[in-house]
């Protein structure tokens, strides 16, 4: 009954992916448009993003649950980009998946925010085994991914309790709760990881979003990144058939392996983006604003706004601010893909340099877009404050999820490289 029960305020019911194409029925969408090269997507993402803002400051004061948002953008044929081609994807590789889904984080950054986290859940599937019967398993879900529209969600804030595993024949029944699991409540696939009872051993797992005993908390009240579906879900005696175990989990342990644990860095990477595309969203606001509405100063001196030296000034800093972040955090990027090109050999002097390259990003997006999206309100004035306009939502947006973990301990790292040449400890969040 997990649909029923979703946020009985919510309008909006469960909206299930496309069954298998195998299994035709009249009542099947038509199948998403197969994107096969950066230009097709980025294409798509520019007419989705373009949708979002039209309606963002509505949707934003509505905060509903944003499953018509994921149907648009599983539509769009977004969702397997990052799959290889292979396996039925685009085959695009981190770089360009990022340059396709920054205007969708401009137009709508809660939306941005799930579209990014939804990559790399699905990606990390690969970072568990190298091969045998978890790579395998990985290959299959990613195919599924291609084949079927899934969007995937994540349920592993290592701030909660671990959930806990109890064999069941080849597969796992899941029990447990986490506080804080953006996509989660929305998605098709969920990835997570658990203790196994009687053993301790920490498996990865994917849980199918629509099983029994999958109930979402509908409690994610924040003030902004507000359809970012990062509340609470709480798993029952859910199965987990041996299709979806993936092994045992190396992203830390006496399992760890540099390169299964690239997942993290990814997240921090997407989060630098995230305030970049942010800043960059307030910006295009604020212009929009200022060339059509912002009125001239009393003691100006000029008949036009958008001659105001003082105006034009503050741009002009905003703008060259957010493009050396941006710069920043995009060479960040070459670097976290030539980690992945590594592969299984990548090592953990590797891992630690890019570890410091992704602290330094996101100390710098951090200040800059918490600075972009407050100053932004100079170019506009007191009446573009008005709800009307939901102006606010960059703030409210770039406050929570720059909160995500403490900044200071990144500009720790980052210090402490620069002093003794020590990379950061692996851990959940470095």
């Amino acid at each position: 009954m997990r649909a029923g029960a979703r946020l009985a305020c919510m309008p909006m019911t469960r909206i299930a992916p496309a069954p298998p194409a195998e299994q035709p029925s009249a009542e099947q969408p038509p199948a998403p448009p197969l994107l096969r090269t950066e230009q097709e997507a980025a294409a798509a993402a520019r007419t989705v993003a373009d949708e979002l803002a039209s309606t963002a400051a509505a949707r934003d004061a509505a905060n509903r649950e944003p499953l018509e948002e994921v149907q648009r953008i599983r539509e769009a044929g977004l969702l397997p980009l990052l799959v290889p081609a292979d396996l039925g994807g685009a085959g695009l590789d981190w770089p360009a998946v990022l340059r396709v889904i920054r205007p969708i984080i401009r137009a709508d950054a809660s939306i941005g925010h799930l579209l990014a986290y939804h990559h790399v859940h699905a990606w990390r599937c690969l970072l568990t085994a190298e091969s045998g019967p978890g790579a395998d398993r990985a290959a299959a879900l990613l195919a599924g991914t291609a084949r079927h529209g899934w969007f995937w969600g994540g349920a592993g804030n290592p701030r909660d309790a671990g959930l806990a595993l109890v064999p069941d024949g080849d597969g796992y029944r899941v029990s447990g709760r986490k506080f804080f699991a953006t996509g989660a409540s929305v998605a098709d696939r969920i990835t997570a990881s658990g203790t196994v009872a009687g053993t301790g051993e920490t498996v990865a797992i994917v849980i199918d979003g629509g099983a029994d005993g999958v109930e979402p908390g509908g409690d994610w009240d924040s003030m902004g990144q507000r359809l970012s579906a990062s509340g609470s879900i709480a798993f029952t005696d859910v199965h987990v058939p041996v299709e979806h175990v993936l092994g045992t989990s190396v992203q830390d342990g006496a399992a760890y392996r540099p390169f299964g644990s690239l997942s993290i860095l990814f997240f921090q990477l997407l989060l630098s983006h995230l305030h970049v595309g942010l800043a960059e969203g307030a910006l295009d606001a604020a212009i929009g604003y200022a060339r059509t509405q912002t009125t001239a100063w009393a003691t100006s001196g000029v008949e036009r706004a958008t001659d105001d030296p003082y105006l034009l000034e503050t741009l002009g800093e905003l703008v060259a601010r957010t493009k050396a972040s941006d710069a920043l955090v995009q060479r960040a990027t070459g670097l976290a893909a030539a980690a992945v090109a590594r592969g299984w050999a990548l090592t953990d002097a590797e891992r630690g340099e890019l570890a410091v390259e992704l602290a330094a990003a996101k100390v710098d997006s951090t200040r800059t877009v918490l600075h972009v999206t407050s100053t932004a309100f100079e170019l506009t004035g007191a009446r573009a404050t008005g709800a009307r306009h939901g102006f606010d939502r960059f703030w409210r947006n770039a406050r929570t999820i720059t909160l995500h973990d403490p900044v200071v301990y990144k500009a720790k790292e980052v210090g402490a490289h620069a002093l003794t040449g020590a990379h950061p400890v692996p851990s959940r969040y470095s």
